[in-house]
């Protein structure tokens, strides 16, 4: 699914809305839309994945790359309503910690996500 962005500018910062897959075929397309940003530094930017119906490790590598890039220019990347699959990678990987963002998980999902990453004594 072609990637489609949608951007929301306040005081605050930049909301960011993402839909389409976050996969290898697209990450050339993810980004170049990223390039299309032009958000001074000290500002916030939450991307929205709600829409986000795939992501594979090319995916998270963007996302890594975001956060990283947002550090160095001095912006703070937030990402929000994770979709299930991207929570479901993110509980596989073990990278809820490293992206520091609040996670929500609705009732529904709840049996299909564990987060169990790191709290499991090592014998």
């Amino acid at each position: 699914m072609e990637p489609k962005q949608t951007i929301q500018s306040s005081q605050e910062g930049f909301g960011i809305f993402w839909k389409g897959y976050l996969t290898v075929p697209f990450i050339k397309d993810w980004y170049e839309l990223s390039n299309q940003w032009e958000i001074p530094k000290g500002k916030k930017i939450r991307i929205d994945l709600s829409e986000i119906e795939r992501i594979d490790s090319a995916g998270i590598q963007f996302l890594i790359y975001l956060k990283k890039t947002t550090n160095s220019n001095h912006q703070v990347l937030e990402l929000t309503n994770h979709s299930l699959a991207v929570l479901k990678v993110l509980d596989l990987l073990g990278l809820v910690s490293f992206f520091g963002d609040r996670i929500k998980v609705k009732k529904e999902h709840a049996n299909e996500v564990e987060f169990r990453y790191g709290t499991r004594k090592v014998s």
